[in-house]
């Protein structure tokens, strides 16, 4: 069983969650970021350059995040990221849908007849996923 692309696969869903978590305190430049992203996952989410910067470009175009070049040396320039209002309450939206669906898979892959009732016992807090 390939587990790098099953890994591969559950990323692509978290990608704008964790880069704007990330972006929420300060400003980040690219490599940054990933570095970051990296060490706080405690080195198991590895996110490609190839992955990360389409998705900072998109959220970019989508007015969640700005950026700014900045010179750094004599010829090497270095873009920071940072997350705008938009991008605050677009996080806000991600991280309450993530929670409330990975709540609804730990029900279906721990459900069994024996904690049944306690799947079901907070079900008026849970709504429907569409």
């Amino acid at each position: 069983m390939n587990t790098d692309a099953i890994r591969e696969n559950l990323k692509r869903g978290t990608i704008d969650l964790l880069l704007l978590s990330l972006l929420r305190h300060s400003d980040k430049y690219g490599y940054e970021l990933k570095n970051e992203l990296y060490e706080r996952s405690l080195n198991k989410y590895e996110l490609k350059e190839a992955s990360m910067y389409p998705t900072l470009y998109r959220l970019v175009d989508n007015g969640y995040l700005t950026d700014n070049e900045v010179k750094v040396g004599k010829r090497r320039k270095r873009v920071y990221y940072h997350i705008t209002e938009k991008g605050i309450e677009y996080l806000q939206a991600l991280s309450q849908e993530y929670f409330m669906m990975t709540e609804a898979i730990q029900n279906v892959l721990l459900y069994n007849e024996e904690n049944k009732e306690l799947s079901n016992a907070d079900t008026e807090r849970n709504q429907p996923i569409h």
